[in-house]
């Protein structure tokens, strides 16, 4: 029950239809004993965001497209591996000091905690700030990274920072070639379920499949992949590990994963 003691957390981005940041946030406060309740507010404005911040003494800030660089000058300090990775997805408000993090890197390494990266091809598409964090554990774990994107040049730009090669086109790829495929767009993302960006014929078993998108749970390329004998790891894994980790930089303490997953299923 929110009162007049309770403490305002947030989530900004925009937009905002389909978060679930609320949900999960507000399920480990209560889990925890803590007296905070955490907000979605969407503006295209990041500047105004950040303002609003400081304005209302939101402790712990969570960030979302397509915020995660544009907040990066507005901070007072940011964290070496956000610095690196170019992207903060998580806002810390300590005594009216805006320290910037990312724990998305962390969600990554929890999804893919059963996942042999080193010598291995790792095709991921997109270049965004989920594939930035990534590419950068790609990079960490000794993989080869193959990236495919809409955009060649930025493609090109993770291969010049993490290492690896940019792809100019998936007809360039065969599916014997590729490891472990990772879908860091929002490709196949509710409400265009039907959609993947990856065609079937690059997929095999012996692969590793993960899709950064948690809404739905199984995407489409999930199914591709499970069809063509694929190991599958959703989105939500990601999601889940992120969170946790957030909320752990801001207590300063462990938090314990109380089953997230399941509860965030029977919400989707």
């Amino acid at each position: 029950m929110i009162t007049r003691e309770t403490k305002l957390n947030a989530v900004i981005g925009f937009p905002l239809d389909h978060t679930l940041s609320p949900a999960l946030h507000n399920q480990i406060y209560q889990d925890n004993g803590l007296d905070v309740a955490l907000l979605a507010f969407a503006n295209p404005d990041a500047k105004a965001l950040v303002d609003s911040i400081r304005a209302l003494s939101i402790g712990l800030t969570a960030v979302t497209m397509p915020h995660k660089l544009a907040v990066i000058p507005y901070m007072d300090e940011v964290d070496e591996m956000a610095r690196k990775i170019k992207a903060v997805n998580t806002i810390v408000n300590r005594d009216g000091k805006l320290y910037g993090y990312n724990t998305d890197i962390s969600g990554v390494r929890r999804a893919l905690a059963t996942t042999e990266l080193k010598d291995k091809n790792v095709l991921l598409i997109g270049a965004g700030g989920v594939a930035r964090t990534i590419a950068c554990q790609i990079e960490i774990s000794g993989g080869r990274a193959l990236y495919l994107n809409r955009t060649l040049a930025d493609a090109r730009i993770l291969a010049d920072e993490f290492g690896g090669q940019a792809v100019k086109s998936a007809n360039k790829l065969k599916a014997e070639d590729i490891d472990v495929v990772i879908n860091a767009t929002p490709v196949g993302m509710y409400p265009n379920v039907d959609q993947s960006p990856l065609s079937e014929n690059l997929l095999r078993a012996n692969q590793t499949v993960m899709d950064v998108i948690y809404n739905p749970i199984q995407t489409k390329l999930l199914r591709q992949a499970q069809t063509a004998g694929a190991k599958t790891v959703f989105g939500l894994e990601m999601f889940v590990g992120q969170a946790l980790e957030q909320v752990k930089l801001w207590q300063g303490k462990e938090v314990l994963d109380r089953n997230y997953i399941k509860f965030l299923e029977a919400l989707i």
